[in-house]
């Protein structure tokens, strides 16, 4: 079960509908929350300027303590001084078993299409698991003004699990199966057999693959039904992996998307596949990102 998590708030409006998801986060068993904030102004303007903000920042984190404990979450904030990214990195580092939640946009939101820049990094660089809750683009209104929406206010309701068998995908499937199964009212199990490469091979070979992955995901279905009150699915298909993906997310429809992250770039930092990256820029749905094997919070 997950009962820690970190919710890192930039105060916009982006970050308050993340609020509409107490609910859901409760569902799937978090007891504490901690609201991560980095200010865009330095402290010691606000402390030697005489500048206000401070007081409004925190009467607003106060705000957000008290909807959270209104709903049955223990609440505190913390406020760390720097780039946002790195901060919510290191925050994050000190409590390895805690679940980060982060809005795929931010005050950037009018600037950028996709994923924001700091959930970006985080995402790419981050060792705990990571919920990113999806917003989308409204458009802007008389004023000229730029408005989003969540793209599901639920989390819980039917989960895709990404595999593609190795030992990427693995923690993904085993967080879910220990911490989120009895938490979700549907879940699916998805591989999906790259048309580019099935191309190169005869008839008999395909259906011998079918099989070897037919058998894969029905043993992991036996698995996680072990801890999962809820339907549990297989879906197998062939095609482009992604648009494929997209495709199920869209008919599902999907309220999760649960995939791995894997990937090792310079400096040995971690970083998103090529499926993976794609994956959550173009979804419409939440992601939950899952570290690759042997991090300090890796499932």
């Amino acid at each position: 079960m997950i009962k820690e998590a970190i919710l890192a708030t930039d105060l916009s409006k982006c970050c308050d509908l993340m609020m509409q998801c107490i609910p859901e986060y409760k569902a799937l068993g978090i007891e504490h929350i901690t609201l991560l904030h980095v200010p865009t102004i330095s402290f010691n303007y606000m402390e030697y300027s005489g500048y206000s903000m401070m007081v409004h920042i925190e009467a607003r984190m106060i705000n957000l303590k008290n909807k959270l404990k209104e709903q049955g979450i223990e609440a505190k904030f913390v406020f760390r001084e720097g780039l946002p990214s790195q901060e919510i990195l290191d925050y994050a580092s000190q409590h390895p078993d805690a679940l980060i939640i982060i809005g795929s946009k931010g005050h950037g939101f009018q600037k950028r299409n996709l994923i924001g820049s700091t959930t970006l990094r985080v995402i790419q660089h981050g060792r705990n698991p990571i919920l990113m809750i999806r917003m989308k683009n409204q458009g802007k209104d008389e004023h000229g003004e730029f408005h989003c929406a969540l793209e599901s206010a639920r989390i819980t309701n039917h989960a895709v699990v990404l595999t593609d068998f190795s030992e990427h995908s693995a923690p993904a499937f085993a967080y879910v199966r220990d911490h989120l199964a009895p938490h979700l009212k549907r879940i699916s199990l998805m591989h999906v057999q790259d048309s580019i490469v099935m191309r190169h091979h005869d008839p008999e070979t395909i259906k011998r693959f079918n099989e070897i992955d037919n058998e894969r995901l029905s043993g992991m279905t036996l698995d996680i039904r072990k801890q999962a009150s809820a339907p549990v699915h297989c879906v197998l298909v062939e095609g482009a992996v992604v648009p494929e993906i997209i495709r199920e997310v869209k008919e599902g429809p999907a309220s999760l998307v649960v995939l791995g992250t894997h990937g090792k770039g310079y400096f040995s930092e971690y970083v998103l596949g090529s499926t993976a990256s794609a994956v959550i820029q173009l979804v419409e749905s939440n992601c939950l990102l899952v570290p690759p094997a042997g991090n300090p919070s890796g499932a």
